[in-house]
């Protein structure tokens, strides 16, 4: 061996050092993030009127311990009455419907039946974040007190959670052909299966809970690509159409422009499909405008996510290309705003709620909850609670996944 050579072997096996050095800097610091969107926990100060909290694995011991295991909050009027249920961010990267749901629980007051709140209908699915999608992984709501985050997280049940996927999803019991990637999107798999998947057991639990709480109304809530025809919609089954289209027009009339769809027969897996199919609810899904999962906007930012304005959607509504009102030309809002995509759904589940309190009397439950309205006029963060101010730390509430303790 040369003199040369041996003097290069040094330095050759440094570089490989530093080179090690700088991946592990890397791998570091992205898992991190990943680690910490991970276990990242949401927290809300509860409306004192809350009574009982409730986890999906009640429904299914088999989510125990797992992350599809999810808190439900109950709100019982102690007055004979309905039964309702709201469930958001079954769709995580869709964070209106969570943030709906947010509002509801710390402002809601109950008269009459109960009201059951799942804020992370899959859970797993927020823990994973669409950040090679350029997502970001938090959108901050401006309060009095501070800011408040919430995560941004995916469409689908977290890969850490339930893989693989197979080449093509089989939906259970139709045999319906599905993307490969719907046997992990929650609102593909219903009424799921007992021994199923983690996605397929979470949803079969959903319909446990439905059934066996006798749940009258069942409200699943989501967001839009303002490009996607059932935007700003209600979608319902033959059951609950009538009590759409009449809430549909009341707030149409009044408040805020809202369609109402029949959920299609030959579309399996679906809430508003399944859940009318496979129990006595009356189910109820909601679209509201989200331009931040549309496909041809520019930066994904969380701008964006707040505000929803766009120059390259602007283009689109000029030609017509868009299914709604954008920019929104009333009420002064520009884009499609958080606070504007979550007063929709507030208002928009408690028209339906009252209407099939007017169909049928044995069903009524009187709730309250702020409405679009009072956000117009007091902006979203006004309705959001500082827990440091609590009065009582049991308000305080954590939502995040139940593990199995050691004793278990």
């Amino acid at each position: 061996m040369s003199n040369e050579t041996t003097a290069k072997a040094p330095v050759a096996f440094k570089t490989k050092v530093i080179l090690l050095i700088i991946m592990a800097i890397i791998a570091f610091f992205a898992g991190k993030e990943f680690w910490e969107l991970r276990h990242y926990k949401e927290t809300f100060v509860a409306s004192e009127d809350l009574t009982q909290v409730k986890w999906l694995s009640d429904y299914l011991p088999s989510l125990k311990g797992t992350w599809a295991d999810t808190p439900i909050y109950v709100f019982d009027s102690g007055v004979e009455g309905g039964s309702v249920f709201v469930m958001g961010n079954v769709h995580p990267y869709e964070p209106a419907s969570s943030i709906t749901t947010y509002v509801m629980l710390e402002n809601i007051h109950v008269t009459t039946g109960k009201v059951f709140i799942m804020p992370q209908g899959n859970f797993s699915g927020s823990t994973m974040g669409s950040i090679g999608g350029a997502y970001p992984k938090y959108v901050h709501i401006e309060t009095e007190w501070g800011e408040k985050t919430y995560k941004i997280g995916s469409r689908e049940s977290n890969p850490l959670d339930q893989w693989p996927d197979p080449f093509t999803y089989v939906h259970y019991p139709d045999g319906q052909n599905l993307a490969y990637q719907d046997i992990r999107n929650m609102n593909r798999t219903y009424p799921g299966r007992e021994d199923g998947t983690l996605t397929e057991r979470a949803a079969y639990a959903v319909m446990e809970f439905i059934r066996r709480e006798k749940i009258d109304i069942s409200i699943d809530i989501h967001e839009a690509s303002i490009m996607y025809p059932v935007v700003g919609t209600y979608v319902a089954p033959d059951s609950s159409i009538d009590i759409a289209m009449m809430a549909a027009m009341t707030l149409s009339d009044s408040v805020f422009d809202m369609k109402c769809e029949a959920s299609p027969k030959s579309l399996k897996g679906l809430s508003h499909r399944e859940w009318g199919d496979y129990s006595d609810t009356l189910a109820f899904l909601m679209e509201t405008p989200e331009p931040f999962i549309d496909r041809i906007t520019g930066p994904i930012t969380e701008n964006l996510m707040l505000y929803g304005m766009d120059e390259f959607l602007v283009k689109a509504a000029e030609k017509g290309l868009v299914y709604v009102d954008y920019p929104v030309s009333y009420w002064g809002v520009e884009g499609e705003p958080m606070w504007y995509r979550v007063g929709r759904h507030l208002s928009g589940a408690l028209e339906a709620i009252n209407w099939t309190g007017l169909f049928y009397d044995d069903k009524a439950v009187e709730v309250t909850w702020p409405t679009y309205d009072d956000l117009a006029e007091n902006g979203l963060g006004y309705y959001l609670h500082d827990p440091a101010l609590a009065e009582n730390i049991d308000r305080v509430q954590v939502v995040y996944h139940k593990p199995v303790s050691v004793n278990n």
